[in-house]
């Protein structure tokens, strides 16, 4: 979606100037109409007064951009919470030595769906230790992939 692009865009140049990471926008149906979900971080985590400030630099942004050419949608701004999801290659690098879960496109290994902790990536191949085991998944294989906290 070309509209979607040119949010993204505008997302990372705004997060880039305040010193947010982008980890997620989505434009999606939600009970009363359309949903822009736009997913933010930083070093040390995401406060309610980060996401405010980000919405009120990035809502005039679109309406003047008019990204979605005047269709109505509800913005929201959100810190990735606990399970932050990893979308990146660099988000894996990133999160070696946590605990994740990983869900693929296809089996590998007899299954779909992998818990472990993250040993890291290389060359596009994500490594989970898992149940005693290293695995190997591609990560052109991964459907979706998110930390998983230990409520314990």
């Amino acid at each position: 979606m070309e509209d979607l692009r040119k949010v993204e865009r505008i997302c990372h140049e705004i997060g880039e100037w305040m010193g947010y990471e982008i980890v997620d926008v989505a434009f999606i149906p939600g009970n009363w109409g359309w949903v822009l979900r736009i997913t933010i971080d930083k070093e040390g985590g995401i406060s309610v007064n980060d996401c405010a400030a980000f919405s009120h630099q990035l809502d005039p942004r679109l309406d003047v951009e008019n990204c979605f050419h005047d269709r109505s949608y509800t913005l929201e701004v959100s810190s990735p919470g606990l399970e932050r999801p990893l979308k990146r290659l660099e988000d894996f690098r990133r999160f070696k030595g946590k605990k994740v879960k990983i869900k693929t496109a296809s089996e590998i290994q007899g299954q779909k769906v992998f818990r472990g902790i993250l040993q890291g990536e290389q060359e596009g191949i994500i490594r989970l230790q898992s149940e005693g085991s290293e695995l190997e998944i591609p990560f052109k294989e991964i459907k979706k992939a998110h930390l998983e906290f230990d409520w314990k």
